[in-house]
């Protein structure tokens, strides 16, 4: 068996039976259905399923590759864009190479969204598509893990019990990682364990030292020397799950409860972000890390410093700041020329409960404080 079978992406050869499988899952036809139709009465819903199922099997029927599933998916990206945002832009792909040992750090905003943007900004160039890792939490849901690993999604188990079986969860990880790059494959992971749903991106020194595990005692310096890091910044002017982010910093901060997420939680947060206003999003490819460096805090260091420099700070993020720093007598600004998302946001910010206020500010507000800081 493959060593990295519990873990590893789907292969060609299993593709039409997994989308022969997925045209029939009742939670999958479901989120089309609210994705296609959001206004949709519900005397409605077994026709838009019926419709749903009818036009999944006309789309997918016949894919037999991981390549011909993701162009197909690129048409559904490309509606979530046109229909959900204000505009996509993405810098800083020329200065990466098809085929080089490489591994994206990125921020850490959204679920499927911040692999996904950067993976339509690769097929916009025609360029190879990148395997996403992706936290064994979103694994428990079948559906969803079966679409995540058509999409080149490989599974990074953090609930393994004891250090031990934790540890070799980290080096298996580690050890795909260096088999994907060693055979041309780009890598993307996420500069921290879950999303920063406080707004303020910083990388987590235990990811880097994780990745150099398959390199050996010295891991970190042998990686760095083998594997070009690219940091990777994305921004969105409006962020479709910061009231559901709100509440639960308010929980977890403010009363000091342990937040339970409920069964389900994940896939509509999911749900939530690839359906939702975002505004305008903003890519940016940085720079390689310099191979010199040597220690996981100083490759985190220069990986923050270059995420944080390239995030685009919109209107929201920065009246979000004033207000924090004035108080309410700043949430009434508006300013001219903007997209329609500040007065969007300063709708929900003064119909949400006044005890959740401060914590959606947090998520726009730091954004600020991180280029401030940095």
């Amino acid at each position: 068996m493959d060593r990295f079978e519990d873990i590893r992406p789907f292969r060609d050869r299993e593709v039409a039976d997994v989308l022969g499988r997925l045209q029939g899952a009742q939670d999958i036809v479901n989120a089309l259905v609210r994705f296609q139709h959001p206004r949709l009465r519900r005397w409605l819903m077994p026709v838009a399923r019926f419709m749903v199922r009818s036009r999944l099997k006309s789309h997918f029927d016949g894919i037999d590759s991981i390549a011909g599933f993701q162009d197909r998916l690129s048409h559904y990206f490309e509606r979530m864009v046109k229909t959900s945002t204000d505009g996509f832009e993405y810098t800083g792909l020329e200065s990466v190479a098809s085929g080089e040992p490489i591994v994206f750090v990125s921020n850490h905003r959204d679920i499927a969204l911040d692999s996904g943007f950067l993976n339509y900004a690769l097929y916009l160039q025609g360029r190879a598509t990148i395997r996403t890792a992706i936290g064994d939490n979103l694994f428990s849901h079948d559906s969803a893990a079966d679409l995540m690993r058509l999409n080149k999604g490989f599974v990074v188990k953090r609930s393994a019990n004891g250090r031990k079986a934790m540890y070799e969860a980290m080096k298996t990880t580690s050890s795909f990682i260096r088999e994907s790059v060693e055979s041309g494959e780009q890598v993307w992971i996420a500069q921290r364990s879950g999303r920063a749903k406080d707004g303020f991106d910083r990388t987590e020194p235990a990811l880097i030292k994780m990745l150099g595990l398959a390199w050996g005692k010295q891991g970190v310096a042998e990686l760095l020397k083998a594997v070009k890091l690219v940091p990777v910044s994305v921004s969105y002017e409006l962020d479709p799950c910061d009231l559901a982010k709100a509440r639960e910093l308010y929980c977890v901060l403010e009363t000091g409860q342990t937040y339970v997420k409920e069964p389900d939680e994940d896939i509509k947060s999911m749900i939530a972000g690839l359906t939702g206003a975002k505004g305008r999003v903003r890519l940016v490819v940085g720079s390689a890390i310099n191979a010199d460096i040597d220690s996981a805090e100083q490759a985190g260091i220069e990986l923050d410093r270059q995420i944080v420099a390239n995030l685009e700070a919109f209107p929201t993020h920065e009246w979000a700041w004033r207000t924090q720093q004035a108080g309410a007598v700043a949430c009434d600004e508006t300013q001219a020329g903007t997209s329609g998302r500040l007065e969007e946001l300063q709708r929900r910010y003064k119909e949400m409960p006044n005890n959740h206020q401060p914590y959606l500010l947090l998520q726009y507000a730091n954004l600020i404080r991180n280029k401030r800081e940095m």
